[in-house]
C-alpha cells in the first residue's frame, strides 16, 4: 500500500480535535503527507494543545471545538476524543460541512452510527473510522492467503490484544479493545459474524469490565476468540488463523517478522468404503516469515483519506464499516447480559 502521499488536487487543510493519546499522531501524520497539513487543532487541556505548537509551531492550537467547525480553511476534521463523545463531535462536523476521519468506535449504538452515515451520504460528505489494523500489510497478508485458499480450510482465529492499561474513564476494555479485532476478523474473513457469545469481569473498579472473552460465529463454522485486558501485564497484540493445511501467526509487536506462516495442519480424508470411515491426515512443514513491505499504518489511513477526499469515493472502513462493528458490539453487550449465552446477530 503506498504511503507517500497525494499529489491530486490542491492541498487539503485538516483540523484535528482531541489531543490525547492519538490526536499528536494525526497532527504528525497530516503534517508530513504531500496534499495535507494540519491548520488547526483542539483541546480542552491547555497543556496538550501547547505541546502541539512547541512540535508544530504552524499548527493554530484551540481550546474549543467550535473554532475548528467554523474556519473556512478547514476542509476536514480528525476526531480523536473519548469514545462517548464520538457522535456529537462528528456530527456536528458533518452539520458544519466537513469530511470526516473518527476514530474506533464510530458511536456507541447502531442508531447513531446510522444517523452518521445517513448524514454523510445525504450531504456527499466522506465519514471514515479509523480502524487501523486494516491498513496493516501483516493484516492484509493474513487476508490475502485466506482468499488464495492458501490455509486450506479455516478452522478458527485466536485474537490477543493484553496490556497493563491504558484504562479508559469513559467505556470498558471491550469498546477500547474489541472493535479492533472485529474488524480485523471481518476483513480477513471477508464476512461479517452471524452470532456471539461473551463473558467479562470487572475486577477494578464496579462499573466497566476490564477483561473480557468473546466468541464470534462465522459463515461456513468458522469461529473467533477474543481475549481482551487492560489488567495483564503481558502485552500482546497478536492474531492467529488456523486452518487444515496452515496456521498463520500475525505479531503486531514483532517488527522483524510481523507474520509466520507454519505449514503444519489437520484434516480428514474419507476412505472408499461401506462405514463411512474417515482417516486422519496430520502434516509438519516449514515455518516461512515471508517479507513484508513494512509502513506505519496510520500513515497508510490517512493517506486513504485524503485520497477519498480527493476523489470523493467511499473509503475502505466507511460509516457502515464503523456500524457493522458497533452491532457486533451491541450483541457483546447483549450475550453479557444473558451471562456468556448466545446471540444471533441480524445483518
Amino acid at each position: 500500500m503506498a504511503d507517500t502521499g497525494t499529489s491530486k488536487g490542491e492541498e487539503r487543510h485538516i483540523g484535528v480535535i482531541g489531543l490525547g493519546r492519538w490526536g499528536p499522531h494525526y497532527v504528525r501524520v497530516f503534517s508530513q503527507l504531500v496534499g495535507s497539513t494540519v491548520s488547526i487543532a483542539c483541546d480542552r487541556n491547555p497543556d496538550k494543545a501547547l505541546d502541539i505548537k512547541n512540535l508544530f509551531p504552524h499548527v493554530e492550537v484551540t481550546s474549543d471545538p467550535a473554532a475548528v467547525l467554523s474556519s473556512e480553511a478547514v476542509d476536514a476534521v480528525v476526531i480523536a476524543t473519548p469514545a462517548s463523545t464520538h457522535f456529537e463531535i462528528a456530527l456536528a462536523c458533518l452539520k458544519a460541512k466537513k469530511d470526516v476521519l473518527v476514530e474506533k468506535p464510530l458511536a456507541l449504538t447502531v442508531d447513531d452510527c446510522q444517523v452518521l452515515t445517513d448524514a454523510a451520504d445525504r450531504t456527499g460528505l466522506i465519514l471514515m473510522v479509523g480502524h487501523t489494523f486494516i491498513y496493516n500489510a501483516g493484516v492484509r497478508k493474513m487476508r490475502e492467503l485466506v482468499e488464495k485458499g492458501e490455509l486450506g480450510n479455516v478452522y478458527y482465529l485466536l485474537f490477543n490484544r493484553t496490556h497493563l492499561g491504558p484504562i479508559r474513564d469513559d467505556v470498558s476494555a471491550l469498546w477500547d479493545l474489541a472493535p479492533h479485532d472485529i474488524s480485523i476478523a471481518s476483513f480477513v474473513l471477508g464476512s461479517l459474524p452471524i452470532g456471539v457469545s461473551a463473558v467479562a469481569k470487572a475486577f477494578l473498579r464496579n462499573d466497566r469490565a476490564d477483561v473480557a472473552f468473546v466468541t464470534l460465529y462465522f459463515p461456513g463454522g468458522v469461529i473467533a476468540n477474543l481475549h481482551v485486558s487492560w489488567i495483564d501485564s503481558n502485552k500482546e497484540r497478536r492474531v492467529v488463523v488456523v486452518g487444515s493445511e496452515k496456521r498463520v501467526v500475525f505479531d503486531d509487536l514483532n517488527n522483524l517478522e510481523q507474520i509466520r506462516i507454519f505449514e503444519k495442519g489437520a484434516s480428514t480424508e474419507k476412505l472408499v468404503t461401506d462405514f463411512g470411515e474417515f482417516k486422519l491426515l496430520l502434516r509438519d512443514g516449514d515455518i516461512i516469515s515471508p517479507r513484508i513491505d513494512v509502513s506505519e499504518p496510520l500513515r497508510n489511513m490517512c493517506t486513504h483519506f485524503i485520497d477519498c477526499i480527493n476523489t470523493r469515493e467511499k473509503p475502505l472502513t466507511d460509516g457502515k464499516a464503523g456500524a457493522d462493528v458497533v452491532r457486533v458490539m451491541e450483541a457483546i453487550e447483549e450475550s453479557l447480559d444473558r451471562k456468556g449465552g448466545y446471540v444471533d446477530i441480524e445483518w
